[in-house]
């Protein structure tokens, strides 16, 4: 196995977040916005370490964001991030470890950064979850430098450095009166959030009249250190979280039930 840098030969795996023997009608008709995000953040500084078998096929890969493009979850500078480290989704599915793919990843990560950063800095979560896990980062010699309740920063520091900080949601509702407002906060740098936002969007043009959709891309900086929120979606205010890409059904269920309160409010 051997790690190289992201190109066109590997473009369509990453965009795809590994699913490229994987057809689904959905996913594949959103696919584009993250190949756009992925070009544009590849030319401010992203660059992607993509790991590739003994046959030259690539089973994963690892963003490398510089923190200060935007980091999930966190803020500060002088710190390279890894946003999203991941191997095939069968194998994640699976639950399968030991293949030493995330160790040969993240030691590809490092190297990057130490050319130009004082360190490396995740956002890991401490939880029986598949991405990201905190025990992984640990192995590696990542130290906690900040925690939110199960996600926790992670940071491997080459030398003297500010860790980073964590985000706190500065969300707050903007009612209109007779209304259901839909707050989504995505970001075209997931898949997931972006075939949310879709979803999303489509579950809400089936009350034109009766709810309000705010969208705030948060791959912009100016609306992430507004709100400092990577990925949420409130109705109403309150927030909904399914774990994955909301389901389409249970999205008007909860917009239906919104719509419940308000009647009764108004009554």
């Amino acid at each position: 196995m051997q790690v190289v840098d992201l190109t066109d030969k590997y473009f369509h795996f990453v965009s795809l977040c590994t699913h490229i023997d994987d057809p689904n009608e959905e996913r594949d008709s959103i696919v584009s916005i993250r190949e756009s995000w992925l070009r544009e953040a590849m030319t401010k500084g992203l660059t992607v370490k993509v790991a590739i078998d003994e046959q030259g096929n690539p089973v994963g890969f690892a963003h490398c964001l510089p923190i200060e493009l935007g980091a999930w979850g966190m803020s500060g500078k002088d710190l390279m991030t890894v946003p999203c480290l991941t191997r095939c989704y069968k194998h994640v599915y699976n639950c399968e470890h030991g293949s030493g793919i995330g160790k040969a990843l993240m030691e590809a990560v490092e190297t990057e950064a130490k050319s130009n950063k004082k360190g490396v800095a995740v956002l890991a979560y401490d939880q029986d979850f598949w991405f990201m896990h905190y025990r992984f980062f640990k192995k590696l010699g990542y130290k906690e430098v900040a925690r939110q309740g199960h996600a926790v920063i992670m940071l491997k520091a080459f030398e003297r450095v500010d860790p980073p900080v964590m985000h706190r949601s500065k969300y707050a509702l903007r009612p209109v009166p007779g209304k259901i407002v839909v707050d989504a906060f995505w970001n075209p740098m997931c898949l997931t959030s972006v075939l949310e936002m879709k979803r999303v969007r489509e579950a809400c043009a089936q009350y034109p009249d009766k709810v309000i959709l705010n969208e705030y891309n948060t791959w912009n900086k100016d609306i992430l250190d507004k709100y400092e929120i990577n990925r949420a979606l409130f109705i109403n205010g309150e927030y909904k979280c399914w774990g994955y890409a909301a389901p389409q059904d249970e999205l008007k269920e909860e917009i239906d039930k919104a719509l419940e309160k308000v009647t009764q409010q108004e009554v």
